[in-house]
């Protein structure tokens, strides 16, 4: 009869209803009640030269609160605008009660004096740390370079002088990293930026002329350095200013 497959089908709808209306209202409890979901554990990956200490008080959560009420976000916000050696942070969080904060950690490149300190500074320019002398030897230095008002966490700024010089390094940085010379590489000179110039492997200077192709020159001086005229030949100057259209000049002992 009609009516009575209706109230019958009503009879179910409403039981349907009642049934997710009470699954919605235990699961809202269990998620805001934190009973199930306390953070038991925070854990670290990546972490090397930071502090992991300095990492959690960072955090802004710690064991104990709610894992679904902490702001990831904030978090590595904080993280990154305090801790100059931060490259970059991710957060998961992994049920039912551990965080895991993933740290990307930057890489000094270079080295540069600053009034009696020696700044070391990544890839990208970032300056990590102030140090009290060129106590890490496998670095390049950087001269005729003149900083302006360093600060860890910032962008190397230079001197109103030395404006034009910023990218070339940062560029010549990248490209003895891509090129795989960068750990042979003692000074590099930037006094003047129409001839920048490099020591290598502690017995060559290597002359770049401008500011220009240095991927290029970076590539001929190391089919030149596989050459036996040149690498038979003890210290000595390359000159690489042309970049290929003329032949590589390399005069022992200097010029």
């Amino acid at each position: 009869m009609p009516g009575e497959r209706k109230r019958r089908r009503r009879g179910r709808y409403s039981f349907l209803l009642t049934f997710f209306v009470a699954a919605a209202l235990i699961f809202a409890f269990v998620l805001t009640s934190g009973f199930f979901f306390k953070i038991k554990h925070i854990e670290f990956e990546g972490v090397s030269v930071t502090s992991q200490a300095k990492i959690k008080e960072l955090l802004g959560f710690s064991e104990g609160d709610h894992i679904f009420l902490i702001n990831k976000s904030g978090s590595a916000n904080s993280i990154l605008a305090n801790m100059p050696y931060v490259k970059t942070v991710r957060i998961k969080r992994s049920l039912p009660g551990t965080v895991l904060v993933i740290i990307t950690e930057a890489e000094p490149a270079a080295m540069i004096e600053y009034r009696g300190e020696v700044w070391l500074f990544d890839a990208q320019g970032k300056l990590l740390e102030s140090v009290a002398s060129y106590n890490t030897p496998d670095l390049p230095v950087v001269t005729g370079f003149e900083l302006f008002s360093p600060m860890e966490g910032t962008t190397i700024y230079p001197a109103f002088e030395d404006t034009a010089k910023k990218e070339p390094l940062l560029e010549l940085l990248q490209t003895m990293r891509e090129e795989g010379i960068w750990e042979g590489v003692g000074e590099i000179d930037l006094t003047q930026i129409s001839n920048i110039c490099f020591t290598y492997n502690e017995i060559y200077t290597v002359e770049l002329g401008l500011p220009n192709k240095f991927d290029r020159k970076i590539q001929i001086m190391n089919q030149a350095l596989q050459d036996e005229k040149v690498s038979g030949r003890g210290a000595g100057t390359l000159y690489l200013a042309d970049a290929g259209e003329k032949p590589v000049r390399f005069v022992p002992g200097g010029d």
